[in-house]
Formats: structure tokens, C-alpha cells, sequence
């Protein structure tokens, strides 16, 4: 048989095969060959031109892996997913359309990430998140599209249909007798998940989010919940294989995606497209070196019109690179560029990283845990109104993380009541100029749950389901203690990065509303 392998870093071989019909193909890899001239399209190629962890790599120096691979090993998972979950007692047979929409849809997943990923959904407001831009790429007219009528074609598959089960696993409106797709992309346990925690890790060079794959592939049981299908995890052996893969997402979270200086370096990018807007607005047109590709995408959304998918897919981490690039070496004509060049200059160069608020929390031991681990119990009130109250004679702890909901609250109202307030800005020529806060000072809200057992995914996640070793099924935290302990517990925290040449003017302007809790 004819066969393409890319060698990986994490799954060593991903094999897929050319000829999709014979008769040593399993029914995994039937219409494999769909999914090989789908990763030869533009759309998919872009891919290798998007960084997986965004600015992280300013970090991490090694993070430089790209959603292109983390696309090959979400399929390479999912395949293994739904092979595991048929060789059981055959309670749910996926029919062949079924399987291809399942691989289509994990290549797919993240076709819809913009330059540096998640940080790009919040450089200008009501811009479509990634999912809704995967869906547009894959269902409007296109290369893809033609590719999966093509091929529909060829199996002998209606190309309607198969576009409807595509949908039903991106929107899944209703939920059947039969076992759906979505939960092998999307759910709290899915290969999307499972690569991406292996992967970063590797790439970032830490321990934290390494779990035991094989045993956890090998333990994918499918059993009748409510009288519905499920993807369940047999814990026959013990739960050890499922609770290091939730602490693994916690511990990514907390030591990785939510890392301080990867925020601030975030942060910092989406300043420098509020930048390019308020230079737009001010000069009546973008800064100069502005790559034309940028241009276009940009002029719509700063009027709020959605750009399209062409102007989408133009854009990638080489074209926002280069503006910065250029940008960065600009010889100023105005003031307003000349904040840009310096904003530019401290992207590049990895200058000046953004400072931190530092707030008064309560130096309780439990208090201490809690900042610790970034918990907020969600049933414990006592811990929320001892936060609440700095006046009952407990030695405060300063720390930048804001972890009452209250307060959180007061400080978003702050920064965005006083967004455009003009702050005077040291220059690199010594001047000062006046830019709006909004340009200067950021909220950065985290919320987190490594299991999420108390607020399930709205669309239909479901909790991880187990098999006992008496053979009933329960969620996984009715089981495991460790589990139950990270799902009723959830992080939710914030930071306020400020530009360093303004940390002390800003912090004075806070003073006033929120001087008791400013340390």
C-alpha cells in the first residue's frame, strides 16, 4: 500500500494513506487520501507560517513549533481515538462518513488561528474568533471545498451531507442515539487537547505537561450514558493515567500559557495594533511600511465589518513579523509613529517588558494557598469576604494577582472608564506625548478550570466519563478525589500590565478609587 508518513517530534510516525480503498486499508483510513490533498492546500500550508504558542517563544526560545504539526498530531490522535473506541463490544459502529468528517475536522481545527494565534483575537474588538474564521475557510467556496466535493465523489459519499456532518461536529445542534464527533475534537478529553499539551511541552522544554498517552489511548472504552454513547475511560487499572493528564493541562496553564512575561508579550502585541488604529484614526491612514495585506484586513474591521476569508488568510506571523521589523527601523515623520517605532523596538528586541500592579491580599495561611495555586473555591465564601476585608488587622501579602471578583470588577470599570485618558508618554528624543491609557495599560483576565465539572461547555462538553472497577460509569470526579479537587476548583484571576515609562503616573491615577488595595 501506498503510504505518507511525517516524521513527528512527539508521535515519531503519522502515517496516512495514499490508496484509501484497498483492501488492507482499516476503516480508520478509509478517504485518507482526501486529507493529503487537503494538507497540500494554501489554507493548510498557512499553518506552518503561524507560531503554535504565539510571543511565548520570547520566553521559551525553543516554542517555535508551528499549528501545522499540532494540526497533523490532532488528526494522528483522533484517528487512534475513534480506532480504540471501535474495538470494544461494537455499541457504536462510526460509519465511514463519520470517521472522514472526524479526521477532516481535527486537520482542520485550528486552520482558523490568525498571526501569533489567541493573542490575535484581541487586537481589535468583535473580530470572529477561530473557530468561526476554521468554519468559514472550510465551508465557503475554496480549494478545500472543492477538494471535499471531489472527493465525496469518488467515495461514493453525498457532498451535502458530508458538509452537514462536518457542521454537526463544528456547531453541534442536537445529539442522537449515536456516538457524535465533536467530542474527539472538542471536550475534555479530546486529541486536540492531548497533542497540544505533549507538544508544547516538548517545545518549551518543560516537564509539566508530559501524561501517559498510551495508557490513556489504550483505556477509551465507549458506554451507554442516558441512553447515549459516551467516550469513556476504563479505570480498571487506576486512575493515575487520566488524573496526570488534568494536572498536566493545569500545570501547562499555570507555568506556560499563563507565564507572566508570555502575557506581557501579549499584551504588548495587542497595544501595537491599538497603535496602528489610533495612528489610522489620528493621520487619516496606517503607518507607513504597513504591508498591504495588513492594510486590507485591517480597514474593515476598525469599522467594525467583518474582513473576508481571502484577507483572513493573507495574513500569517511573516507578515506581521516584517511590519514590526520595519516598523522598528522607522524614521518617524510624526510623534505618533515614533511611539510605534519604540513600541516595536520593545517587541523585537525584548525590551522594557511590561510591568505589573502589585495588589494587598491577605497573608493567611489559607490565603497563601490559594495565591499559590491561583484557586478560587467557588463554594467557599469565607475565603472571598476575608479577601474582601483588608481591615480586620491580617498582614497583607502584595502580589500581581488580583484573585477577588469584586475587585476584579472595579478594576476593569477604572481602566476602561479612564481609556482614553491621555497619559504623558516619555519619547526616545526626549519629548512627551499624550497617548490614551487604553495604549498603555491592560487587564489581562484569566479563567481557568483543568476539568470543568461544575460549568460544562454550553455546545455539550460533557464530564469525562469512567468505567469503575465494578463496571458502572461516572463522571471522573465521583471517582477520583484529585479530579473532583481541580474541577470544583477553578483559577480566576487577572493582571494589569502597564508600559514601564508610565508605571508611576498610572499607579497614581488608580490611587484615588483603588488606593486601600494598590500595594
Amino acid at each position: 500500500m501506498s503510504r505518507k508518513v511525517f516524521r513527528d517530534a512527539v508521535h515519531d510516525m503519522i502515517i496516512l494513506h495514499r490508496n484509501d480503498q484497498g483492501a488492507d486499508c482499516t476503516p480508520i483510513d478509509w478517504g485518507d487520501a482526501l486529507l493529503l490533498d487537503l494538507i497540500d492546500t494554501p489554507e493548510l500550508q498557512r499553518l506552518r507560517r503561524i507560531r503554535q504558542l504565539g510571543p511565548a517563544a520570547k520566553v521559551y526560545p525553543s516554542a517555535e513549533h508551528s499549528r501545522f504539526s499540532h494540526s497533523l498530531g490532532t488528526l494522528h490522535l483522533a484517528k487512534r481515538m475513534m480506532e480504540q473506541a471501535m474495538a470494544g463490544d461494537g455499541l457504536t459502529r462510526l460509519a465511514p462518513m463519520d470517521i472522514l468528517a472526524i479526521k477532516v475536522s481535527a486537520l482542520f481545527h485550528d486552520v482558523g488561528h490568525g498571526p501569533h494565534s489567541h493573542a490575535f483575537e484581541h487586537v481589535l474588538p468583535n473580530l470572529p474568533d477561530h473557530e468561526t474564521w476554521g468554519w468559514r475557510i472550510l465551508s465557503e467556496p475554496g480549494p478545500p471545498r472543492n477538494l471535499i466535493e471531489t472527493h465525496c465523489h469518488r467515495l461514493g459519499l453525498d457532498a451535502a451531507a458530508f458538509l452537514s456532518a462536518l457542521r454537526e461536529i463544528w456547531e453541534p445542534s442536537t445529539h442522537g442515539d449515536r456516538l457524535h464527533g465533536r467530542p474527539f475534537i472538542s471536550s475534555q478529553l479530546d486529541a486536540d487537547r492531548m497533542d497540544y499539551l505533549l507538544r508544547d511541552a516538548h517545545f518549551t522544554g518543560v516537564s509539566y505537561g508530559h501524561f501517559d498517552l498510551e495508557w490513556l489511548l489504550h483505556s477509551i472504552k465507549v458506554r451507554s450514558v442516558d441512553g447515549r454513547p459516551r467516550i469513556c475511560i476504563d479505570l480498571a487499572k487506576g486512575p493515575a493515567a487520566l488524573e496526570s493528564y488534568i494536572f498536566a493541562r493545569d500545570h501547562m496553564y499555570r507555568q506556560v500559557y499563563d507565564h507572566k512575561t508570555v502575557r506581557a508579550f501579549e499584551t504588548l502585541l495587542v497595544h501595537l495594533f491599538g497603535l496602528i488604529d489610533w495612528i489610522w484614526t489620528i493621520e487619516g491612514q496606517p503607518p507607513p511600511e504597513t504591508p498591504p495585506a495588513l492594510s486590507l484586513f485591517l480597514a474593515p474591521a476598525r469599522q467594525g465589518e467583518s474582513p473576508t476569508t481571502a484577507a483572513f488568510l493573507a495574513l500569517d506571523d511573516t507578515v506581521v513579523d516584517y511590519a514590526i521589523g520595519q516598523w522598528a527601523n522607522l524614521v518617524p515623520q510624526t510623534p505618533a509613529q515614533g511611539e510605534l517605532r519604540l513600541r516595536c523596538r520593545m517587541f523585537c528586541h525584548r525590551q522594557s517588558i511590561y510591568r505589573r500592579l502589585r495588589w494587598n491580599m491577605p497573608a493567611n495561611m489559607a490565603g497563601q494557598e490559594q495565591l499559590a495555586f491561583g484557586f478560587t473555591n467557588v463554594g467557599d465564601t469565607s475565603r472571598r469576604e476575608m479577601a474582601l476585608d483588608l481591615n480586620r488587622g491580617e498582614r497583607s501579602l502584595a502580589t500581581d494577582l488580583i484573585q477577588d471578583a469584586d475587585l476584579m470588577a472595579k478594576v476593569e470599570r477604572f481602566f476602561r472608564d479612564h481609556g482614553e485618558t491621555p497619559i504623558a508618554t516619555p519619547q526616545e528624543d526626549g519629548g512627551i506625548l499624550a497617548v490614551p491609557l487604553r495604549l498603555l495599560a491592560r487587564v489581562d483576565r484569566i479563567h481557568r478550570s483543568p476539568y470543568a465539572h461544575l460549568h460544562y461547555d454550553p455546545q455539550g462538553a460533557d464530564p469525562i466519563y469512567v468505567i469503575t472497577q465494578e463496571g458502572t460509569v461516572k463522571p471522573a470526579e465521583q471517582v477520583s478525589p484529585l479530579v473532583h479537587f481541580l474541577g470544583l476548583n477553578r483559577r480566576r484571576l487577572a493582571r494589569v500590565f502597564v508600559d514601564p515609562r508610565v508605571v508611576g503616573t498610572v499607579r497614581e491615577m488608580a490611587q484615588e478609587r483603588l488606593g486601600t488595595w494598590l500595594a
